[in-house]
């Protein structure tokens, strides 16, 4: 299935492609043979929502008349998923371990980065801190040129192959550990980084930057890894600020692009551990809207080292 979502994130498209038009969508004859094989480059558009705060919306998606709803519902249960912004695209075909595609908050990062590059587009040396499938170091090389060479990170293997398999430019370096400890060596125009945002109790040593340390460590030192009028770019939620803002950071802040989005992550609201810390301390408060019980505000802002 292909996503595609519009400049301005005001509209998602929903599209069946290759062998789901066989499969899902009836289309297996043609001038009388059996036709079940498709070219992935051949779609057929399904339905199209407004103003998403989710890329799959259980909840509205369970409004539609029945036959599009179960439609919607398989094609979200399809093995290979594109999502496409601003002209840039990449494919998720659901092999990669621990490997989130694409989600509202990736596509609300590439607006806040769509509005970035109009202001300035001097960004030589850039990289990506955790870049999971690799979209927003391929949409910042597709719609930034002055980029001569962005160094795409991740701690895990996985999340490399994904993105090496999505980007394919000769100014990339792709780099598997510890992110923080490479950007270390040496001072950077552009820094990106979608992180974890929701706070945890508790880190295990796989992960040295789970909850929101990793977040935590780029607001406050990343002074240290920029070059003088270097720009970090991060996510921040609703969920995080007040654990970040503790201390003021060194740079100048800029909010990009905000948007408020339902707190949806199974993992989080199926472990009653987690669930019990973010209530208990007053992180999230439960008030149903729209299908959701829980709702954040996602901030995509600039740091500037002045």
């Amino acid at each position: 299935m292909i996503i595609k979502l519009s400049p301005d994130l005001k509209k998602e498209e929903i599209y069946a492609n290759g062998n789901e038009l066989a499969n899902i969508m009836g289309m297996d004859r043609e001038r009388g043979r059996r036709v079940l094989d498709y070219p992935m480059e051949k779609k057929v558009f399904v339905h199209s929502f407004n103003n998403p705060v989710l890329l799959t919306d259980n909840y509205r998606i369970s409004q539609l008349n029945p036959s599009l709803r179960d439609t919607i519902f398989s094609l979200f249960s399809s093995r290979l998923r594109i999502v496409e912004y601003d002209g840039v695209g990449t494919i998720d075909d659901g092999t990669y371990k621990s490997v989130w595609c694409p989600s509202i908050d990736t596509i609300l990062f590439a607006l806040a980065l769509k509005r970035l590059f109009r202001k300035r587009e001097n960004f030589h040396r850039a990289v990506e801190i955790g870049t999971g499938s690799g979209f927003l170091s391929k949409y910042a090389l597709a719609k930034n040129k002055h980029i001569g060479s962005i160094l795409v990170n991740d701690l895990n293997p996985f999340a490399i192959k994904c993105a090496m398999n999505n980007i394919h430019d000769k100014r990339v370096v792709f780099y598997q550990g510890d992110g923080i400890e490479k950007i270390k060596e040496d001072k950077y125009d552009l820094i990106m980084c979608n992180p974890p945002y929701i706070p945890r109790p508790d880190s295990i040593d796989d992960n040295p930057y789970e909850g929101v340390s990793l977040l935590y460590n780029l607001v406050h030192n990343g002074h240290s890894y920029l070059n003088k009028n270097g720009i970090l770019i991060v996510n921040i939620s609703s969920l995080c600020a007040h654990i970040l803002f503790k201390r003021k950071p060194k740079m100048k802040m800029t909010v990009l692009a905000k948007l408020k989005v339902p707190l949806k992550v199974n993992n989080v609201m199926n472990n009653k551990e987690w669930l019990r810390y973010l209530t208990g301390k007053k992180i999230i408060k439960k008030k149903f809207n729209r299908g959701y019980e829980y709702w954040q505000e996602l901030k995509i802002v600039s740091f500037e080292n002045i």
